[in-house]
């Protein structure tokens, strides 16, 4: 989940951090960026029958950062957000990370600020989805 986690901090932290790990450093595009849509497809569980629930936006992209002195590192990235610049900057910031170059540890703590934003989403969910709870135990049960 880390590209996830990088897509919930502010955009413009994540395009800073790439363009600072990027800088004096090649970038090769080993794919060409997209953004998009993605038809996304489920299995219903019983019958095994695939289906197809909707489009989803997004972006990814897949590099390679050349460094003079420390080689070659790889990252790649895929966003549910329609973003090619974004998805980018988190194949970079992923590329840093796998590598364990320099920076690596502002990448981690920006994806571990997306990570807590995400289990605050999911607590607040879970607090929802606990109030809409219905018993239906006692239903039928009222003249007895």
């Amino acid at each position: 989940m880390a590209d996830a986690d990088l897509s919930l901090v502010p955009r413009e932290a994540v395009l800073s951090l790439a363009a600072a790990l990027g800088e004096g450093r090649r970038i090769e595009q080993l794919s060409v960026p997209q953004q998009g849509l993605w038809l996304l497809q489920l299995q219903e569980p019983v019958r095994r029958d695939h289906w197809f629930l909707g489009e989803v936006p997004v972006g990814q992209a897949c590099v390679a950062l050349h460094d003079v002195q420390r080689g070659v590192a790889r990252g790649g990235a895929i966003l549910l957000h329609a973003d090619r610049e974004l998805a980018v900057a988190a194949a970079v910031c992923d590329a840093v990370a796998r590598a364990g170059w320099p920076g690596a540890d502002e990448v981690e703590r920006l994806r571990a600020a997306g990570a807590a934003t995400r289990r605050e989403s999911d607590c607040a969910r879970a607090g929802i989805l606990a109030s809409t709870r219905v018993d239906f135990s006692e239903l039928g049960q009222e003249d007895q």
